[in-house]
């Protein structure tokens, strides 16, 4: 069993993003097949969904992405290094259409391999390697070459993030919802908001581009051919922005209560975060030793 798990991490042809697309199948249901769900069994062995995940693929070894809140504990805003997923799994569909899920202990135990961050402790984002039964999953990966840096983004460029939606899902099937928005600021730490609404549960989501025909890098240039840029992953998302008043008490003028809304914005960690994961010595130490097991 152990082989057949470890040729299936390192097996990339019959799972390519696009380049493999059957004809009966378009772009958006392959896109959709690369998120998975996160999350545990409760005490009847019934799934929990808590967040969103996605796999891609590095040196075709392939890596589940999450932010980083859904596995490791965040107190006052700050990490405090405790991890959250000792019971966690990965929930999946098979090829079959049945719901399958994988460990996140086991896969670290068996193949000795941990999560990593950015070397900013306050990066949102967390990789760690992920087994595919490339014969029975119906999984797909994103290549490093299909990643869209943020310098190509600009303010207005419409987009879509593929996700789990607390309410809307079975216990049999895990089928993620697309939801849609727009860039509306650039940051200059190359993070951004989207103007999308999220949730909770929509934590580690992948972002993409949405086809257009007319892109600012190009002015007054039509994409007649098709779009370079279309359905290209330019990020994951991290959380909403929430807007807060403060009820102030007229006797004491303290705060006594905290109105919380959701802005409609949610923050962008662009794919320059995730490079920024890769170069960093943890990850490649790590990703060569798997690099050496197939040798």
């Amino acid at each position: 069993m152990v082989s057949k798990i470890i040729s299936g991490i390192l097996f990339i042809l019959a799972l390519n993003f696009i380049s493999t697309v059957n004809a009966q199948q378009s772009d958006l249901d392959i896109i959709k097949k690369t998120t998975v769900f996160i999350g545990e069994y409760n005490s009847k062995k019934e799934p929990i969904y808590h967040a969103t995940g996605f796999l891609v693929s590095i040196k075709n070894i392939f890596h589940l992405v999450t932010a980083k809140h859904v596995i490791m504990e965040l107190i006052d805003d700050k990490f405090t290094g405790k991890l959250l997923d000792e019971n966690y799994q990965v929930f999946f569909n098979s090829k079959e259409g049945i719901l399958l899920s994988r460990s996140l202990t086991e896969i670290k135990n068996q193949y000795k391999v941990n999560w990593i961050y950015d070397s900013n402790p306050n990066i949102d984002l967390a990789m760690i390697p992920f087994a595919i039964d490339t014969l029975h999953d119906d999984l797909r990966v994103i290549p490093d070459n299909f990643f869209l840096s943020s310098n190509k983004i600009y303010e207005v460029y419409d987009v879509f993030f593929v996700s789990f939606q607390p309410g809307l899902q079975s216990r049999n099937k895990i089928n993620p919802i697309i939801r849609i928005g727009a860039v509306s600021l650039k940051n200059e730490d190359k993070s951004f908001f989207i103007d999308a609404f999220a949730f909770p549960g929509n934590s580690g989501s992948p972002v993409f581009l949405k086809p257009s025909f007319i892109r600012s890098d190009n002015p007054g240039i039509v994409n007649l051919g098709g779009d370079p840029y279309a359905n290209k992953f330019i990020g994951v998302i991290g959380e909403y922005l929430p807007y807060q008043e403060v009820a102030i008490s007229v006797q004491s003028k303290r705060p006594r209560v905290v109105f919380e809304e959701n802005t409609g914005l949610s923050k962008v960690w662009s794919v320059e975060y995730i490079n920024n994961i890769i170069s960093s010595s943890s990850f490649q130490t790590q990703l060569n030793r798997l690099l050496q097991i197939i040798k």
